[in-house]
């Protein structure tokens, strides 16, 4: 299906263009989960800080953070979270109403998808900048291809390049639209943070042995371990989060907001592109008996270090 649509996209759809630019207006897509909005978060930065107006693609999981972030315009909330076949009537009904109103189009989904070839052409912006295809794939309506970098930031630093701005520096950006619940929270020990539910049940820690995790955890008498619950707003976890001295996770995208605060991370498992950038950041099975040791070690290396 996925080639098929590649192939009806490429005959009827995608189509070289010459328009040019006279303005500064920015469309960003793929932010609609909290580690893809993050990982765009320094391109973002760039762009407005050298007077781009920048608007995102989001989605009601990003909404939040995204409002707070001073360096976007607008947000635009289609939800396709997902990432469903359905979801190109969404993206349908989000080209046709913003078609004409960007001068610059920033692709960085790679696919391949009939739906990413609809959205581009009912916008019509008039630059298209987009990373490299999978499969060695390409669409001719992309004007600027850039190369597909190990990590995720990297591929928006490579897009800043093309507007000749240099990286704006940190890893991620979170902002606060108001006063952080955890702000003034009193801590008495290290405290260490534990996420064991993912994006998905299938990658989540059954009941059984996260009960075992933390019982392993335990062990360290002389920190605290709290399991991270659900907040009322992504910004109260933010905050929480901020407050950690070592963060455990089997999502990423808790790590990624640990990372903007350069919280040491112990992440269950990551891929090489979307490894978490803490300072300190290991990848280790939440299952290892040893998992209280490497996090103990963790957290007198870094009081050794800020002594």
């Amino acid at each position: 299906m996925k080639k098929l649509g590649y192939i009806i996209g490429k005959l009827f759809l995608d189509k070289k263009r010459n328009l040019q630019v006279i303005g500064k207006k920015v469309l960003i897509n793929d932010c609609q989960k909290i580690g893809n909005y993050l990982f765009k978060t320094p391109l973002i930065k760039g762009l407005a800080l050298n007077g781009y107006e920048v608007s995102i693609l989001a989605s009601k999981v990003t909404k939040e953070l995204a409002s707070a972030n001073p360096y976007i315009k607008e947000i635009i909330i289609d939800n396709t979270y997902q990432k469903k076949s359905f979801d190109i009537f969404k993206n349908i009904k989000t080209g046709i109403k913003y078609r004409n109103k960007f001068d610059y189009y920033i692709e960085l989904v790679g696919s391949i998808y009939l739906r990413e070839l609809i959205l581009m052409k009912l916008l019509n912006a008039k630059k298209i900048i987009g990373i490299e295809r999978k499969y060695s794939k390409h669409f001719d309506i992309i004007d600027k291809i850039t190369k597909k970098q190990n990590h995720m930031r990297e591929n928006g630093i490579e897009i800043l390049k093309v507007f000749g701005i240099k990286d704006p520096g940190g890893t991620y950006d979170i902002h606060f639209d108001k006063k952080n619940k955890y702000d003034r929270l009193l801590k008495k020990k290290p405290l260490i943070l534990y996420n064991g539910t993912a994006s998905t049940i299938s990658r989540s820690i059954p009941m059984e042995k996260e009960n075992s995790i933390l019982n392993n955890l335990a062990n360290i008498k002389w920190a605290e371990v709290r399991k991270i619950e659900k907040e009322n707003s992504i910004l109260d976890l933010c905050s929480l989060i901020k407050k950690a001295d070592l963060v455990i996770s089997v999502d990423t995208g808790i790590t990624h907001i640990a990372s903007a605060f350069n919280i040491p991370t112990i992440v269950h498992k990551s891929n090489e592109s979307v490894y978490p950038k803490s300072s300190i950041s290991i990848e280790n099975s939440l299952y290892d008996d040893n998992l209280y040791k490497m996090a103990e070690d963790i957290l007198e290396y870094i009081y050794i270090m800020s002594a």
